[in-house]
């Protein structure tokens, strides 16, 4: 007897059920987010109960043209999220800015790498362009950088996990409690959006959120579940859990229990229309299929159509791989947050 594989029935399990809150053709564009968003929300896991989020500063560094501010940020009783901070120099008393979440992917320094704290021009993985906050500074934003759990600063525990991935072990051990690492996240990006609004510098009605890789990944979740995203950047992500499933490959701290039962990338990213976004994809990266990225942009810009707002919606493919291309960026949060 062949021994059998799980993919050969992942792939037929699939093909054997249409996801369910798939839209259709003459649907109420608006009626079917709020019954994809309803679903997603009752598959929220309890994550703990949300405290102030009174910062505490742990260090500040002068870096010339900004400073950079190390936060510990509370999130609830039992944790909370490490954060850079990082303002422009010189901005005039009374002045506001917007101000931008930057969330970091699988880089080896975590928000050293995005912040433009530890630079290796050597490795093409973390040399200077995928430093997307620290060149958010430098053009006159106000920029928090909250750190994932599994990178430095969160990174205690790693000792007990060893040469398995990272990602996947935190989320086995986490959904015993049923807890996703989705959810945990995205109340940390919460807490660090709070404190960003907050800040007298900072315009909370011109707020945004970039990412690349998980980055971008958790920009999309962020930016549907908190409406004060006004434009987003998700760089990185354009690929489907589908795909991802099939070749056993996912990072498990991206996606909720169940989602392929109802929809896809395709469908989440559609639930941040009106709402300004950039959708980013590097021609050769390895982590990105070409034809679901073609499939994910027709099905995105169709959902910005039946929205009203085919100008909110941009759509970049460069040919620097898996990275977030900050000069096309930079125009096209400028333009939706009024730089």
């Amino acid at each position: 007897m062949e021994p059998q594989s799980f993919t050969d029935f992942l792939h037929a399990y699939g093909e054997a059920r249409e996801p369910t809150l798939r839209y259709r053709e003459g649907d109420d564009f608006v009626g079917w987010q709020r019954r994809f968003r309803k679903q997603l929300e009752a598959w929220r896991s309890p994550v703990p109960e949300r405290v102030s989020a009174e910062p505490r500063l742990v260090e500040s560094v002068d870096a010339g043209d900004h400073v950079r501010h190390l936060l510990e940020i509370p999130v609830s009783a039992v944790s909370s999220v490490p954060a850079y901070l990082l303002v422009p120099a010189g901005i005039p008393a009374g002045e506001q800015r917007p101000g931008l979440v930057a969330l970091h992917g699988h880089y080896k320094h975590g928000i050293d790498s995005i912040a433009g704290v530890v630079i290796e021009e050597d490795d093409p993985n973390n040399d200077l362009r995928h430093a997307y906050a620290l060149h958010a500074v430098r053009a006159g934003y106000v920029v928090v950088v909250p750190s994932l759990w599994g990178w430095p600063s969160r990174d205690g525990h790693l000792d007990r996990v060893g040469a398995r991935d990272k990602c996947n072990t935190i989320q086995m051990a986490a959904s015993m409690y049923g807890i996703n690492l989705v959810d945990l996240h995205v109340q940390d990006a919460q807490a660090a959006l709070d404190v960003l609004a907050a800040r007298p510098e900072v315009d909370e009605a011109r707020l945004g959120c970039l990412g690349n890789s998980t980055g971008g990944r958790m920009t999309m979740w962020l930016a549907i579940w908190d409406e004060r995203i006004r434009a987003c950047v998700p760089s990185g992500c354009m690929n489907t859990f589908r795909e991802r499933s099939q070749k056993l490959s996912s990072c498990a701290i991206q996606y909720p229990f169940g989602l392929l039962r109802i929809g896809d990338v395709p469908e989440l990213f559609s639930l941040v229309a009106p709402r300004a976004m950039q959708l980013q994809a590097g021609e050769g990266d390895a982590l990105i299929t070409p034809a679901d990225r073609d499939a994910i942009e027709t099905t995105v810009r169709l959902a910005y159509g039946r929205a009203g707002a085919e100008e909110n919606l941009d759509y970049v493919l460069h040919g620097q791989g898996h990275l977030l291309e900050w000069e096309s960026a930079e125009p096209f949060l400028a333009l939706h947050l009024e730089m």
